[in-house]
């Protein structure tokens, strides 16, 4: 039985990857200067990251189509896969699952599973990891999900942004006087957490890098296993001292068998902000999962 593979480009999974494991994938749109443009294959990354925050109006993101879902559901249907999972970002967070679902409704040759992931970004990246590792083992799909469900809540992300300027922007976090001027003068940093009732949810704020360092180290030893060997997904916009940073104190504190780093998609950034870092701990995969990064 061939089992396809198919998720949001929102992962943060690298592309590289995504080719070699031979993972499908559907991107997202962010609207830049009235004009539509695709996540990954119409926007140049480097050069987003670093003109975004001067970009006005600031780029707003929209979902992609139920076009967008078939035309990769086709694909994978054409190519001749008995069974096709796609590991759709939480319902909490997007409504992306409607659209896909309106495709998933034309496929008949496939048995076409569009799975509520309940979470996003790198999380949601290691869900589909967990999947493909099953994949490889020649389980199908309902086994596949059975194994997600057991193993997704062990999956912890937290991070934090360079200044709250960016969550101005994007109306994450209401501008006032109050917060304005609180932020400048104690040098907080924005920190978060990607979780599966909330989606992107607010950690408060870090005195300065270190600070925020603590307070993630702090939340990490309070919502993880110490127990578990973990594999640790590092994240960033442009920030690789403070990647290092969170990753040598991450080490300190849990049990780490492999480290990833991976670069973070525009959507995120636009999100998030450059500078930003991301921390994602996943139980370690099986040896058979060959990761990039």
């Amino acid at each position: 039985m061939k089992v396809k593979i198919i998720t949001d480009i929102t992962t943060c999974i690298p592309m590289e990857m995504m080719i070699k494991e031979n993972i499908g994938f559907v991107e997202f749109y962010l609207l830049i200067d009235g004009k539509h443009v695709k996540d990954y294959s119409e926007i140049d990354r480097e050069k987003f990251m670093n003109e975004v925050k001067d970009i006005d109006p600031y780029p707003t993101s929209s979902l992609p189509s139920p076009q967008d879902y078939l035309d990769v559901f086709q694909k994978a249907e054409a190519d001749g896969y008995d069974e096709i999972l796609h590991i759709c970002l939480g319902t909490n967070i997007s409504q992306a699952l409607n659209a896909a679902n309106i495709a998933a409704k034309k496929i008949k040759k496939a048995k076409l599973t569009v799975y509520d992931c309940e979470i996003m970004g790198p999380p949601q990246g290691m869900i589909t990891l967990i999947a493909l590792d099953i994949v490889k083992k020649g389980k199908n799909v309902k086994e596949i999900i059975e194994h997600i469900e057991s193993e997704k809540h062990k999956i912890y992300c937290a991070g934090f942004s360079e200044s709250f300027e960016t969550l101005f922007k994007t109306g994450r976090v209401k501008k006032g006087a109050g917060i304005t001027i609180m932020s400048t003068l104690m040098r907080l940093k924005p920190m978060f957490e990607i979780n599966y009732e909330k989606g992107v949810t607010s950690l408060g704020g870090g005195m300065g890098f270190k600070g925020a360092v603590k307070k993630i180290i702090s939340n990490i030893i309070e919502k993880t296993d110490e127990k578990i060997v973990y594999d640790l997904f590092m994240t960033g916009a442009e920030a690789p001292k403070l990647l290092k940073k969170l990753e040598e104190e991450i080490v300190k504190v849990r049990n780490i068998k492999n480290i990833y780093q991976w670069p973070m998609v525009p959507m995120m950034i636009n999100t998030l902000g450059k500078g930003s870092v991301v921390a994602t701990l996943s139980p370690s995969f099986n040896e058979e999962l060959e990761i990039v990064g």
